[in-house]
């Protein structure tokens, strides 16, 4: 058996063809690095200025300073036309109306950045005590917009793990599968495992490079923040840590990269062509992507829907059912195609 997993492997990725994945991963950091832009309709320094100034406060002292700085805010800008009219009539001097337009033009280029502070002021007391948090933080926000179905785990899929089974009826070699009865279930055993296991690698290997390339442009500060105090303070988010959200989320969506590769094998088996395969493939996949509605319950059984990863909650049991489930389809087809009592083939000279 160990001898057909390794010869399996050879198979997929022997001559060089771990080059393609190497390749892969590379592109994978490219365009995570780039992805990783903090943008904003607001001043980001400004903003973090703000949230320097309120993490160094007492949780008393930042609910106090808040709706201070906010009154202070439209105060200034309140009075500007009266501040235009007294300069006009002549009740205040140039040195005056100057003095005010500096702090005018101070508090107008503050105000867009403090609006996000208030709304946090706001959903901060939606929170319990223990998890109010003045911290919001961008790159992890962004990290997360990022983290959605991943195309190049998806191609990686297709390129290793649809040849598993078409390169045999590509070349004639399936024959012999029909001639063996007990190397064709050691085979089929062993195309599974090394499905299984590759799929596996993959998505654990592109996950990690999102999280290597977040560690080195942003660093993993504020990980340790409550889930819900750092990403729009929504209650429909779980209280967990931020950063074991988001490795239960690409872990569950690791479960939902064999049970992807399941069915890419189930589909080639059948389809016995690489090109048909992968079509048929990627159109099952991520079709549904686009036409289940969000709260539908097939999205617990949409192989695309579960790439692409919830925000709402993590859930490993649901891609683990999905994976026995898609096993025992595999077992099914393969047994229809190729009855494990069927004692030989007939053969044309």
């Amino acid at each position: 058996m160990t001898s057909l997993i390794y010869f399996e492997c050879k198979k997929i990725f022997g001559n060089f063809k771990w080059l393609i994945l190497v390749a892969i991963l590379i592109v994978k950091a490219v365009i995570t690095y780039s992805s990783l832009n903090v943008s904003a309709d607001f001043s980001i320094d400004i903003y973090k200025d703000y949230i320097s100034t309120l993490s160094q406060m007492s949780q008393t002292e930042a609910e106090l300073f808040v709706p201070k700085e906010a009154e202070r805010l439209s105060g200034i800008l309140d009075a500007k036309l009266q501040m235009e009219n007294d300069y006009g009539s002549g009740v205040i001097s140039l040195d005056d109306y100057k003095a005010y337009m500096k702090k005018y033009y101070e508090a107008d280029s503050k105000i867009s950045a403090f609006s996000v502070i208030q709304s946090r002021y706001e959903q901060y007391f939606e929170l319990d005590r223990s998890e109010r948090v003045w911290y919001y933080d961008l790159e992890w926000r962004a990290f997360g917009r990022m983290l959605s179905l991943d195309f190049c785990l998806l191609f990686a899929l297709f390129i290793f793990c649809i040849p598993v089974y078409c390169r045999e009826h590509s070349s004639g070699v399936h024959t012999l599968n029909m001639v063996s009865k007990n190397g064709r279930v050691k085979l089929h055993i062993a195309k599974l495992s090394v499905i299984i296991m590759s799929s596996l690698l993959f998505a654990l290997l592109i996950y990690s490079v999102d999280f290597a390339v977040m560690g080195v442009k942003y660093g993993f500060e504020n990980c340790d923040k409550p889930l819900r105090a750092m990403i729009d303070h929504g209650s429909a988010y779980d209280s967990m840590s931020i950063l074991k959200f988001f490795v239960l989320q690409s872990l569950s969506k690791s479960l939902w990269a064999v049970c992807a590769a399941l069915s890419l094998s189930v589909i080639s088996v059948i389809a016995k062509n690489i090109v048909i395969s992968t079509v048929v493939s990627a159109a099952f996949i991520l079709i549904p992507v686009v036409t289940v509605p969000t709260n539908s319950k097939l999205n617990n059984y949409c192989i695309g829907v579960g790439l692409k990863g919830s925000k709402y909650h993590v859930n490993l049991l649901t891609p683990l059912a999905n994976i026995l489930i898609w096993l025992a389809v595999t077992i099914a087809v393969m047994l229809i195609l190729y009855p494990i009592h069927k004692k030989s083939a007939t053969y044309k000279k």
